[in-house]
């Protein structure tokens, strides 16, 4: 998964978005049509400072259940681990 900085114009308004996809390509076919893509920045490398016991701790403390922990910090762990 990729983390892309897009800047979008739907025609009326110009705005800038954070969007995850697995690719260049399913970002523009999942959210293509809503405007058009200004700009696309991959800006995956600037999420390496993500911490999984950070995610873990917030998550706790706001009530999620530990099998949703389990899940969400698994898959940041795997996130992490692939753009390495």
């Amino acid at each position: 998964m990729k983390l892309y900085e897009c800047i979008i114009d739907d025609g009326t308004n110009v705005f800038k978005t954070v969007t995850a996809a697995k690719n260049k390509k399913e970002l523009l076919n999942v959210y293509g049509g809503n405007g058009t893509f200004e700009k696309i920045k991959d800006i995956t490398k600037d999420t390496q400072h993500m911490d999984v016991e950070c995610l873990r701790d917030s998550l706790t403390r706001t009530g999620w259940g530990e099998m949703e922990i389990t899940l969400l910090t698994a898959l940041l762990q795997q996130h992490l681990d692939s753009i390495k």
